[in-house]
């Protein structure tokens, strides 16, 4: 028999919070308002430091000294997208586990999270970075652009 997590998700559809956001249009928009605010400062410092390791980006300033100011917005918008993201799923856990992108995107999400804060933070802080910055930089922006793109796909394409 296999293991499902889908009783978990029909819980925390069920929860009372759940149960609020999902009746509760203004609520719906402002938690995905949130999200959206979270993803564009994550992914706009995200970008900035990546295209500075690609040679596109601020030309006089070092790698290391833009990603060390940007931080701190890089962090809050992470932050942001994880707290504002799991309630938004309280309203539609249950379509959520059915949709594969959800899937997808927690996927790419935990690979991201993972190599932005271990392989990307070693690159970006080598004064200056080596050899493999531009390689980092191309999978630190497919890896954050693909959590976008699987997230919209949540929201298109609805389970069979």
């Amino acid at each position: 028999m296999a293991f499902s997590l889908l009783p978990a998700f029909e819980w925390l559809q069920g929860t009372h919070i759940g149960e609020t956001i999902r009746h509760s249009a203004a609520l719906i928009a402002l938690l995905e308002i949130v999200h959206l605010i979270g993803l564009a400062l994550l992914i706009g410092t995200i970008l900035m430091v990546d295209l500075s390791l690609l040679g596109r980006g601020i030309g006089r300033q070092p790698v290391s000294r833009i990603a060390r100011e940007l931080r701190n917005w890089t962090i809050a918008g992470l932050a942001i997208m994880l707290a504002s993201g799991p309630l938004i799923l309280t309203s539609e856990a249950v379509r959520c586990y059915k949709t594969p992108a959800f899937w997808v995107k927690m996927a790419l999400l935990a690979l991201a999270i993972t190599f932005h804060f271990t392989i990307h933070r070693r690159v970006v802080q080598a004064d200056p970075p080596g050899a493999s910055a531009k390689a980092v930089a191309r999978v630190s922006l497919a890896l954050w652009f693909g959590v976008a793109l699987a997230g919209k796909g949540i929201a298109i394409f609805q389970p069979s």
